[in-house]
């Protein structure tokens, strides 16, 4: 009969193998800071990580997020999206004037990108809806001026 080999021990699946038998015994106001130190410690091991071994989290992250989503119902993504809405709003919130036209700045740039990747026909549909927004807004303000006259007419008459 060959002798067997003696396994070595896998360390870490027998830390995750003790952790999550200390979870199922301890009560549920114990558990709920576990996350957070999960959190904390997967941020302790970022921090020796090298910007090739980041930008790969990164990008594994984003395809397991993008894999996610790519299941998501429609009551689901519109629920993200609600939520995701309501973070850029409270972030925003938060910010100090050079953050906000940091921002804005930001945000001109990726127009400005976007539109000089857009192509031939989105550019003059663009136009168009802008030339009809300028028009609107020009009969918007024509209408205005025309009621404001008429009003001052009107008061003049009856005097």
């Amino acid at each position: 009969m060959p002798k067997r080999k003696k396994r070595a021990f896998n360390l870490s699946l027998l830390a995750t193998l003790r952790k999550k038998q200390s979870r199922e015994k301890q009560p549920e106001e114990q558990k709920l800071h576990i996350p957070e130190l999960d959190r904390i410690y997967r941020a302790d091991g970022r921090a020796n990580e090298t910007a090739e071994e980041t930008e790969q989290r990164r990008s594994e992250d984003r395809l397991r997020t993008i894999a996610r989503r790519n299941n998501m119902s429609a009551e689901e993504t519109e629920q993200r999206r609600s939520e995701d809405r309501l973070r850029t709003i409270a972030r925003r919130n938060n910010m100090t004037a050079e953050e906000t036209e940091e921002r804005r700045s930001d945000d001109q740039l990726r127009a400005i990108a976007r539109r000089n990747n857009e192509s031939f026909e989105v550019r003059n549909q663009r136009q168009a809806s802008d030339r009809l927004r300028i028009l609107n807004s020009r009969a918007t303000e024509s209408n205005e001026q025309r009621r404001i006259h008429c009003n001052a007419l009107g008061n003049q008459n009856r005097i």
